[in-house]
């Protein structure tokens, strides 16, 4: 592949991410956008410093120190180690949360997150608002190894409980003229809202789109491509109503 189809061939994001003039100024928006450079040098001193510390010193220092940071932070959080945010100020925390260790929050190129009170996120879970907006209503609990992710919107009500392993909102690729899906453009449909108290199985897939009632069961293992009514049981692939 030669260089001119090689650069046609990046995504969206990869461009943005290597036309920058100067290496500094790349990672800088990165991490914080356009935040100014005393703030990205407060930010990388803050998750150099407490980020990888264990144990309760480590939790302490964090729930001191990061609430300074986010856009806004209610009362005791209780971060992990080793937890990766991306623009931090452009998300909003309540009171009472648990983000455990090695869970990334990324709100880069304008999204924002907005966690409700006791939300709990299991431990490598990656909620990702490239652009649009995600907001997890209060004691949403997200289990280990979840994606949760949107370039437009994705909404959980409370109490809705999510199994390890979900994948839950992105939009698909589309190729572009010559076959590349990389370089081709989001289909996107709108995003995804999840109403309170839902039950969402291991390993299950509920792409852009849909929208899921109050009270509905999702199977383990299901792929969710259309909308499901509150309080019905889906299972499958692609899931159908059972009940």
């Amino acid at each position: 592949m030669d260089s001119q189809t090689s650069e046609e061939a990046l995504s969206a994001q990869q461009r943005k991410f290597t036309d920058s003039s100067s290496p500094f100024r790349t990672y800088k928006q990165y991490v914080c956008g356009d935040a100014s450079v005393l703030s990205f040098l407060t930010i990388e001193s803050a998750t150099f410093l407490f980020g990888p510390l264990p144990g309760l010193i480590g939790f302490g220092l964090r729930s001191l120190v990061y609430p300074l940071l986010f856009k806004s932070c209610g009362k005791r959080p209780a971060i992990g180690r080793s937890v990766t945010v991306r623009g931090f100020h452009r998300i909003s925390l309540a009171s009472k949360l648990l983000i455990d260790d090695y869970v990334s929050l990324d709100a880069r190129d304008d999204g924002a997150i907005s966690l409700s009170d006791c939300v709990s996120l299991g431990k490598f879970s990656i909620v990702a608002a490239k652009g649009g907006e995600i907001t997890l209503g209060e004691g949403v609990n997200v289990g280990t190894h979840c994606r949760l992710a949107t370039q437009t919107s994705l909404k959980i009500g409370e109490g809705t409980l999510i199994a390890a392993y979900a994948y839950i909102g992105p939009g698909n690729h589309k190729p572009d003229a010559s076959g590349r899906f990389l370089s081709g453009e989001m289909e996107l449909k709108g995003g995804v809202n999840i109403g309170k108290n839902v039950w969402i199985g291991t390993r299950a897939t509920i792409l852009d789109g849909v929208t899921i009632g109050d009270g509905a069961i999702i199977g383990a293992h299901s792929l969710v491509r259309d909308d499901v009514p509150a309080g019905a049981r889906v299972v499958g692939c692609p899931a159908k109503v059972i009940g």
